[in-house]
């Protein structure tokens, strides 16, 4: 049986469920659409405006045909708490603040010029969030932080088991960032690209059914939600389809098998596409990863090299997508990642496409989108994670408030 303090931490995060929903609602809305009584809807909105989740915003008007008092509305305190993400790759990271809307504060981005070992990597992410944080008006307000990793991530423990891309052995994240002034939360990047498209965007997705991500980036990620929710197995995210073999006897993938799906499709397969349609390179940067995200934008435009590599990784791609409809038939798959910046060219292959590899009925239930975010889905993910982890702690042992450490998932 639930203690009362179990029945009120779940009615203050129905609250804040509903005000994220509705954006700016009225005490009396919030007691019809919760069932709980005006007496306890003050009551607790009252605890959230004391706890700074929750601040008045103005008078509305009243119901029609009623008189009476107008309502005072409420929404999300968007000047008090504050959160952070960080988005580790193998040759950058990306860390920003934002308020709890999500709205970003100040970020910053951060070039390897190669690839460092565990200790000189992390010394770094240390140093620039440190310098960050003491930065006037963020020093001390950080309510939690959201942490975004490429590869196999055990969420439960806090281990990064396959450091895709970074060359590294498993990696015990406590160790590295363990000193972080607030509570962290981590997922694997394709997992927290996902919450960042259905918290950020929840009138897109339904709450009910299968969404599945996949994400082009330096490979290929993907993360599957069931009914709001990251299908993970012990902590760590299902739906790495990067790994799933597309040709038995086909190239060699950074996981060292044969054949996988991420072995034709990633940044550099483009830029290699790319390449060997051109007599030489023409592009203003030495970065991959800017390479590609230049090359889909010239896509976009036309340039007619540019259009044929992007053309050919969408059908290798599309192999992928219509595995995942055959096997799971989800409400949506989004897609992420630089791809998405020539999507008037990727959008008709893949429909075409996957049209003819998957079972006749399964294709036309399932919606093919791109995200929000392109390749920065990953930072803002970081701090979907961390907004939405905060929120659902609320009340929590009888208190909103965090403890300083690392909070398995």
């Amino acid at each position: 049986m639930a203690s009362l303090n179990e029945v009120k931490s779940k009615n203050k995060r129905l609250i804040l469920d509903l005000v994220k929903s509705n954006k700016v609602i009225s005490r009396a809305d919030l007691s019809r659409l919760s069932n709980l009584t005006r007496a306890t809807i003050s009551s607790l909105t009252s605890e959230l405006i004391e706890e700074e989740f929750l601040e008045e915003k103005g008078i509305g008007y009243s119901k029609k045909g009623r008189g009476g008092r107008r309502p005072v509305l409420l929404s999300f305190d968007s000047k008090k708490k504050l959160f952070a993400g960080i988005d580790l790759h193998w040759n950058h990271f990306q860390i920003a603040v934002s308020n709890i809307l999500g709205d970003i504060l100040v970020e910053e981005t951060h070039q390897f010029p190669g690839r460092l070992a565990p200790n000189e990597y992390f010394s770094k992410v240390n140093d620039v969030f440190g310098n960050m944080y003491r930065k006037e008006g963020i020093y001390g307000g950080l309510s939690a932080i959201g942490i975004s990793l490429y590869g196999v991530v055990d969420t439960c423990n806090g281990i990064l088991k396959f450091p895709s891309h970074m060359h590294w052995p498993q990696i015990d994240l406590k160790e590295y960032l363990g000193q972080l002034p607030a509570p962290v939360f981590w997922e694997s990047r394709s997992a927290a690209s996902l919450i960042a498209e259905t918290w950020f965007h929840e009138e897109l997705y339904t709450k009910k059914g299968m969404i599945v991500f996949i994400n082009v980036i330096e490979g290929i990620g993907g993360a599957v939600m069931m009914n709001g929710e990251i299908l993970k197995n012990n902590g760590i995210s299902t739906g790495e389809i990067g790994h799933t073999t597309v040709n038995l006897e086909g190239e060699i993938c950074t996981c060292g098998r044969q054949g996988c799906l991420e072995a034709y499709v990633s940044d550099r397969k483009l830029v290699e596409s790319y390449v060997d349609l051109l007599d030489n390179l023409r592009l203003p940067t030495e970065s991959i990863r800017d390479m590609a995200r230049e090359i889909s934008r010239m896509a976009s435009l036309g340039e007619l090299p540019a259009v044929k590599a992007v053309q050919k990784i969408t059908k290798i791609l599309s192999v992928g997508i219509g595995n995942v409809i055959n096997f799971l038939s989800p409400n949506y798959v989004i897609i992420g990642g630089f791809i998405t910046e020539a999507w008037s060219v990727v959008e008709p292959i893949i429909k075409e496409e996957v049209a003819h590899r998957a079972l006749p009925g399964l294709s036309v239930s399932t919606e093919v989108v791109k995200n929000k975010y392109g390749d920065r889905s990953g930072l803002i993910g970081a701090i979907a994670v961390a907004i939405r982890e905060s929120l659902r702690r609320v009340g929590s042992n009888g208190t909103s408030n965090l403890e300083n450490t690392f909070v398995n998932q």
